[in-house]
């Protein structure tokens, strides 16, 4: 199966953008906005429980304006200025292949990071279709068998595809793109998302501004620098 998921991500997943036409509009995908709860929710804080015999907390006995449960407290709004752990992992490794090209450094978009999640949505609700969402972004996409595809594997992935990468010829290939959207010097914002479908996960990656712009190689994807 882990073979199927890498004959999965080679056969799609880049798009070019060629300077003398506008990019398309972003598409408006069916399915709910923001991450899946599984992957990218929240997490609350754990209920505080008293041991066998003891008193609970003085601060969580029941009054009017609490909860009936007096070992139980409302959890505590969610820190949007955080990044969950799933989306700081592919943010990070996305940065380390970056860093091995020495350009520098995405930055976590939730706009796009949305966009990615309703698209991942939208191909989960279409019988895990794998296509591409013809938007206004730099989009990469990865499949394959639920397990296999943490950030680590995914973006693992798309860098190594650097081994078929011509530097004498530099342009965009589709056995190439997904390598050069990911260290497009251009490029400063990532947002990604996933589903999970017929025991697959269906990531979806949106880059702003978008790479992979044709005359544009040469000064955007450098050799190694380490």
């Amino acid at each position: 199966m882990r073979a199927l998921a890498v004959s999965l991500f080679v056969a799609a997943g880049c798009q070019p953008f060629t300077p003398s036409q506008p990019a398309p509009q972003a598409q408006q995908p069916s399915g709910p906005p923001g991450m899946e709860q599984a992957a990218y929710g929240p997490v609350s804080a754990a209920p505080v429980e008293s041991a066998p015999g003891e008193s609970p907390p003085a601060d969580s006995q029941p009054t009017d304006s609490q909860p009936e449960d007096p070992y139980r407290r409302p959890p505590p709004p969610p820190k949007h200025d955080q990044l969950t752990q799933v989306a700081q992992q592919m943010l990070d490794q996305h940065n380390a292949a970056r860093a091995k090209h020495c350009v520098a450094p995405l930055t976590w978009s939730a706009t796009l990071a949305q966009v990615a999640q309703q698209w991942a949505n939208s191909l989960r609700d279409h019988d895990c279709a794998f296509e591409h969402s013809q938007g206004k972004f730099g989009e990469n996409l990865a499949a394959g068998t639920t397990g296999y595809m943490d950030p680590t594997a995914v973006v693992g992935m798309w860098y190594g595809e650097i081994k078929d990468y011509s530097y004498d010829r530099p342009g965009f290939s589709m056995q190439t793109g997904h390598f050069t959207q990911v260290v497009w010097k251009g490029t400063q914002q990532v947002g990604c998302g996933m589903s999970q479908c017929k025991g697959m996960d269906v990531w979806v990656c949106e880059y702003d501004p978008p790479g992979n712009w044709d005359g544009q190689f040469k000064e955007n994807v450098p050799k190694a620098c380490k």
